[in-house]
């Protein structure tokens, strides 16, 4: 499974160059501090800092993979491993879909497209890894056709997933989101 490293890239600092500016200090010309961007509003630099926090949790939780040390030989051991580890992603994704969904309404429309453009995709997703375990989890055992229909499911999960990273690329936040996120301590 494809892990989301790209979830939060869109999102990337933007650079402000800022000059210094000289003070004359008994005749010398001395440069003075530089400053750095303005402070964000408050609500802006939460909503960036909780928005990050969602894609790092999304990126932490990209190592939740298939166990490939489950048991070969026992049939309802490899039944359940397979079930829990689906249930894993399911969880996974719920979470992240909660975190999204308290985002909203964000402080300006634009960032609430953001949301709505990720949200989508990771439900479609979610919905997609909860038929793959409900299909796990009503057959008596693990047939060619159960991992077939599993597998088709996953695949249309992953696929989902990564129309909603084509699509990040043409959402932009506002720039005073995309500086916030230079102060978001879950940005960096």
């Amino acid at each position: 499974m494809k892990r989301w490293v790209v979830a939060v890239a869109w999102v990337g600092a933007a650079s402000v160059g800022l000059t210094g500016c000289s003070v004359s200090v008994a005749g010398q010309p001395v440069a003075g501090p530089t400053s750095s961007a303005a402070a964000a509003q408050p609500e802006v630099l939460r909503w960036v800092n909780n928005f990050c926090g969602v894609a790092k949790y999304l990126v932490a939780s990209g190592g939740v993979s298939f166990d490939q040390k489950q048991d070969q030989t026992d049939p309802a051991a490899a039944k359940k491993a397979v079930s829990d580890n689906l249930g894993r992603v399911v969880d996974v994704l719920n979470v992240a879909l909660h975190d999204l969904d308290a985002l909203t309404p964000a402080p300006a429309p634009a960032a609430d497209t953001a949301v709505e453009v990720i949200t989508d995709p990771l439900a479609r997703a979610r919905d997609k890894f909860v038929s793959a375990r409900s299909t796990v989890d009503s057959a008596a055992e693990l047939t060619a056709d159960v991992y077939s229909a599993v597998l088709q499911d996953m695949t249309e999960a992953v696929t989902v997933m990564n129309e909603a990273v084509e699509k990040m690329g043409v959402v932009s936040l506002p720039d005073d989101f995309r500086a916030a996120a230079q102060q978001a301590e879950n940005c960096a």
